[in-house]
């Protein structure tokens, strides 16, 4: 079997490496695709396949009206590819997200007759859908298109079957519908721990200090909680980088006792250790795909806040945590004293980890792939 993969975050993130790794092993020979800007960090997250006919190609890089211009840069990438390789073996595309990279999937669908399926992300929601309703009807005719339509995670795929522009055809659809979660590093698979407190006091998050996280309205939650119920809770923000940075510094400034603001931890042993030392870990954030920090800090101990009907939601069907009704700060505060009051009673022991390993993921796609 021979796989396209069309990934423009692949430079980025070590998610679709971690999968085309475990489909090398697999002995499935792949193509990787990836559109890059001037920005993208070329040669990161590079693989040194088993496969010897497996390869990674860089498109030649995209201009910046190529962002405002999306017909335009599909054209670009298709025409690109072409030119880089000719695609007469390839037996199925796999596009990692339904805008900017099934569109390319779609257009080598049309040309060539392949097969392909698509991933839904968070983005295609939150950006496409909400700020480009002028491609709403090429995207359904990708969805149309596309053998199977993958969900990282069980709320986007009630967000997105549900949102207005694709409720219309959600019955056509329903059926080529896929869940698979993303995987974790096996070190964390490897290394879990669980934990019982009697006085949970100890916060962590974990992540960029960007707005859609809400960390600012997490730390003045704390703050709050604090103050109202004279506890002694304190958070640890580990992460930089981000609108919120500064407003974080300045909060951690005035109440050093309860926000310490740790910066970038890149080493997993010392970021386990913070795992570890902590009590619940807090990220309630808006737009999440699936957000693979909570799969990590549950399987060192932690219950979670997370929000309701965004990336981790619906995946367990018991208790692993709570989830706040809503993005403001007093929804928050209510939920981590929810968490406080029934710590014990959430038994993360029921959690199958295997589901977040890698190779069990790549097995999956690789039966996947071979039933289209």
């Amino acid at each position: 079997m021979k796989c396209l993969h069309i990934c423009n975050d692949f430079s980025l993130t070590k998610v679709h490496s971690n999968l085309y790794k475990n489909l090398d092993r697999l002995n499935i020979e792949q193509i990787i695709y990836n559109p890059i800007r001037k920005a993208t960090p070329v040669g990161n997250n590079s693989i040194n396949f088993i496969n010897t006919k497996s390869k990674i190609i860089y498109s030649n890089e995209l201009k910046n009206y190529h962002r405002v211009l999306y017909r335009k840069k599909i054209n670009f990438l298709k025409k690109d590819i072409l030119q880089k390789d000719n695609l007469d073996a390839v037996n199925i595309i796999h596009a990692t997200t339904l805008f900017s990279d099934g569109g390319l999937a779609y257009e080598l669908h049309k040309e060539l007759n392949i097969p392909f399926v698509v991933a839904i992300r968070a983005t295609d929601i939150t950006a496409f859908l909400k700020y480009r309703k002028d491609l709403i009807s090429y995207g359904l005719k990708i969805l149309k298109s596309a053998s199977r339509l993958i969900f990282i995670s069980d709320s986007l795929k009630s967000n997105f079957l549900n949102h207005p522009s694709i409720c219309k055809i959600k019955t056509s659809l329903e059926n080529k519908c896929v869940i698979q979660y993303n995987g974790i590093d096996d070190y964390w698979l490897d290394n879990i721990f669980t934990k019982k407190i009697d006085l949970p006091n100890r916060i962590v998050y974990v992540g960029r200090l960007i707005p859609r996280k809400n960390v600012l309205k997490l730390a003045n939650a704390i703050i709050e909680i604090n103050n109202d119920k004279k506890l002694n809770l304190s958070l640890d923000i580990i992460g930089s980088g981000g609108s919120d940075e500064h407003k974080l510094i300045e909060i951690s400034n005035r109440n050093p006792r309860v926000v310490n603001m740790i910066g970038q931890v890149s080493d997993r042993n010392k970021l386990l250790e913070h795992y570890r030392e902590n009590h619940i870990f807090a990220m309630p954030s808006l737009g999440e795909t699936f957000g693979l920090v909570y799969i990590e800090a549950l399987s060192q101990g932690l219950p979670l806040l997370y929000t309701k009907n965004e990336g981790i939601d619906n995946v367990f069907d018991f208790l692993i945590g709570e989830n706040s009704k809503s993005k403001t700060q007093e929804e928050i505060k209510l939920s981590l004293i929810e968490i406080i009051e029934n710590y014990n009673n959430y038994d993360l022991t029921q959690i199958n980890f295997n589901l977040f390993r890698w190779d069990q993921i790549a097995n999956k796609y690789k039966i996947l792939f071979e039933s289209i």
